[in-house]
Formats: structure tokens, C-alpha cells, sequence
């Protein structure tokens, strides 16, 4: 079939016209293939960089001139499991099931722990056990010292989740569709809370004043009290679901979505603003009342935070996924495109750049599992069947496209209404 560029226009409709629905549970980032890319938030500590990369190491670098101080492989890559640093030892999760603690000085392995599943997820640290779940649905608390398994809690489904541990409480989500609440000794259920789609949150959940802040694959971020389990208020974004908890600052809500906008919010879940970039965005950072924060569409932006308009932006080659850290004027992030970069906080100006030596990996479309269903007036349209499938070709500028060549197969779904009259789903809310 000849690749077709896909618009709305040969169809006659308009962007009201045509919902996003989800079809298939989320899969994506398991089928991340061998290569560079760092799908990372950074570790910075002393000066040093950890990050884990698709090509199986984790890497320690100097964040003054990017030199290596030493890498550690494991036998799988290394995805969305960010560094995290507790009393010397870093930890970090791999696709190859295990659990690793490394020595943040030398770069040896001190132990690791094997799960029956990938791990894409980070550790939440506290009180001598580190938590965190897996592909195999497990939650799991071990000693931080030697591996030792402390307790284990199953769910119902798999888990890409990082933790919080909150007043004696492990929080967690599952793509079982419920976020738990377990006693952080003994691993005891205490309660769960039921959302409509899976709950994939990259960085530890946001909770203040006894609320617990989370989205969801249902488009819903939910503001729910954790003594009595209630939901104080629900805000609803876009199309591809959320995959983080938001950001507090100075009493409002930063929430980032996978279908590339950046909310600001107030403590009761009302928009005051928002931006708007190409794909998946990337939690933000705060740093003198600017926001950094990166997109799929290769940038990393510099707001102002009253309005988010960008002071400036820095292109990469590859999705910037993750949030940035900032030291000594320095904003540091990571790319798809196989680098670490460094740049000036205030100017955007490129300081240096540290590639992992390899090409980027593969990865399936953000799409993948997701139909576009078009609701066209029958006097509008001609087709032979109410279904087709309609090939895609992306454009050479597409961030799927320029990195991996792939093609989307995209399930588009019409419904026929009389009278030219469109149909609208009362769930649907604009901003």
C-alpha cells in the first residue's frame, strides 16, 4: 500500500469530531528494543551523574566536563528504573527482572535480588527497606543493606509504579486499575482505591496535607483524602492518559499528560493555564520561579511560571522524556537520542554533551493501543463499510518517524447519525 499522510481534511470533519479511545492495556515501554537511549530521570549527587541506559549500564559521570568515572552492566536494558541514592548505594531496576545495589563510589555490585518480571519502575527508600514493584504484579519490600526479602504483596495485575511511603503507608498503583495503600512493615493491604484504567506513575506520588495526588490511564488526575479513602476532586486532561503525579509549588499544581501538555493548577484541581507541545511531556522542574521541562518533540523548554510563556528552548534529536536536574546554573536532562546534556539554566546554551556510544533503541508508537473513532454526518461521507483501516505514514520530522522508521496502522471507527447532527459524549470536557 502507498504510504498516505493521514488529515482530517480529506475526511470533511473537524477536531470535535473524533475521540481517542483506548483499546488494549498499555504495553509500551516493555517493548523497548537495544540501543543509547536514556530514558531516565538523573541521578546528582557530589557532583556526579547516575543514570541507567537501553544498552544495559548505568553510568556515573562527572557533571562538570562529562568525563566517566565508571558504568555497571546488567544483562537487559535499563528503562524507566531511575538511580536512586540511599546511604551510599545507588538502586536501579532492569528489564532483566533484577533489583541492583551499587556501590555509588565504585561502581561494584553489592547485591541483587531477581523478581520474575521486568522492572520499570524506581525504589522508594525508608527506614532500612527499599519498595518497588514489578512486571510479575509483586510489590516488594527488601532490606537496603544486604537484598534480603522483607515481605511481598501481589495485585491483580502488572506494576509500573514508583512508590511513596507516607506515614508508615506504602502507596502504589498497578495496572489492575487500583492504587493501594499498604502497611509499609508487614505489607498489609489497608485500602484501594479504583480508577477505570491502568495507573503507571514514572515518578513517586505527590502527597500533602494528607491527600494523595495520581492519574491515570483515564485521563482523570484525582486529588483523594488518604484517612477515609475519598476523592475530593477529579480533573480531566487529555487523550493518552497521565503518567505522573503532579508538581507542587507555592500552592499549585503542575501536572504534566502523555499527549504533550503542561497544566498549572490550583490546590482544588481549577486550570489557570496551560502549554502545549507535540507528544509526551515530562514532569517539570522548579527552579527559581521558572519551569523546565522537557517534551517528545526534542525540546527542553524554559517557562515562566504566572503564564507558561518560554523563555527558551533547547532542541535535541530525540525525545526528552524526563525532567531535567539543576546545579551550580547548570540544567542537566537526558535524551532518547542516546545523550546527556548540560546546558546554562538562563540561556539554553549548550555546555556539553556525553553520548552513550550506540544508536537509539526502538520503541512502538505512543498510539499503540489507542483507536481514533470519527463521528462524520452520513450525508458527508461515502464509505462501503462502517470500519476501516487506514495506513499512516509519518512524516520524516515525526519523532517516531526520524528515529525509528516505523509506520502506525491506525483503527478508525465511524458512527453514521441522522440529520448532519453530531453526536458528542456528555464525558467530554474542553478546558
Amino acid at each position: 500500500m502507498e504510504d498516505k499522510k493521514f488529515t482530517f481534511d480529506e475526511f470533511s470533519t473537524e477536531l470535535q469530531d473524533f475521540k481517542i479511545r483506548k483499546v488494549s492495556k498499555f504495553d509500551r515501554m516493555w517493548k523497548v528494543g537495544y540501543g543509547g537511549s536514556v530514558d531516565q530521570k538523573l541521578l546528582l549527587h557530589d557532583g556526579v551523574i547516575y543514570f541507567g541506559c537501553c544498552d544495559h549500564h548505568v553510568y556515573a559521570i562527572s557533571a562538570k566536563d562529562a568525563g566517566l568515572a565508571w558504568k555497571f552492566e546488567a544483562r537487559a536494558p535499563i528503562g524507566e528504573s531511575s538511580p536512586v541514592l540511599y546511604k551510599g548505594t545507588i538502586y536501579i531496576g532492569s528489564y532483566d527482572y533484577n533489583m541492583y545495589a551499587i556501590d555509588s563510589r565504585s561502581g561494584k555490585l553489592k547485591w541483587k535480588f531477581k523478581t520474575r518480571g521486568e522492572i520499570g519502575s524506581s525504589v522508594c527508600a525508608s527506614n532500612g527497606i527499599v519498595y518497588f514493584g514489578s512486571r510479575d504484579r509483586i510489590v516488594y519490600a527488601l532490606r537496603a543493606d544486604d537484598g534480603s526479602l522483607v515481605w511481598k504483596f501481589e495485585t491483580n495485575d502488572e506494576i509500573m509504579s514508583t512508590p511513596a511511603v507516607h506515614g508508615g503507608k506504602v502507596f502504589i498503583g498497578s495496572f489492575d486499575h487500583n492504587l493501594y495503600c499498604l502497611d509499609a512493615m508487614t505489607g498489609k493491604p489497608e485500602w484501594k482505591f479504583a480508577t477505570q484504567q491502568e495507573i503507571y506513575n514514572a515518578d513517586s506520588f505527590l502527597i500533602h496535607g494528607g491527600i494523595i495526588y495520581f492519574g491515570s490511564f483515564d485521563n482523570y488526575l484525582r486529588a483523594v483524602r488518604i484517612e477515609d479513602r475519598m476523592e475530593l476532586w477529579r480533573f480531566r486532561t487529555g487523550i493518552y492518559g497521565i503518567a505522573a503525579s503532579p508538581v507542587l509549588h507555592k500552592n499549585r499544581l503542575y501536572q504534566q499528560t502523555r499527549d504533550g501538555i503542561l497544566y498549572a493548577l490550583t490546590m482544588d484541581g481549577k486550570p489557570l493555564w496551560k502549554f502545549v507541545t507535540r507528544e509526551v511531556i515530562a514532569l517539570p522542574v522548579i527552579h527559581q520561579d521558572k519551569i523546565y521541562v522537557g517534551s517528545a518533540d526534542h525540546n527542553m523548554y524554559c517557562l515562566n511560571i504566572e503564564d507558561g510563556r518560554v523563555f527558551w528552548k533547547f532542541q535535541a534529536q530525540g525525545g526528552v522524556w524526563w525532567c531535567p536536574v539543576i546545579w551550580k546554573d547548570v540544567v542537566y536532562f537526558s535524551s532518547w537520542d542516546c545523550h546527556v546534556y548540560a546546558a546554562d539554566k538562563d540561556t539554553g546554551e549548550e555546555v556539553w554533551r556525553f553520548n552513550t556510544g550506540s544508536g537509539p533503541s526502538s520503541i512502538p508508537p505512543l498510539s499503540e493501543g489507542f483507536e481514533v473513532e470519527l463521528k462524520i454526518p452520513k450525508r458527508e461521507i461515502r464509505l462501503e463499510e462502517e470500519r476501516k483501516h487506514y495506513e499512516l505514514g509519518l512524516s520524516e520530522g515525526d519523532e517516531n518517524a526520524s528515529a525509528y522508521k516505523s509506520r502506525i496502522t491506525y483503527q478508525v471507527s465511524t458512527q453514521y447519525v441522522e440529520k448532519g447532527k453530531y453526536q458528542v459524549d456528555s464525558d467530554e470536557e474542553g478546558f
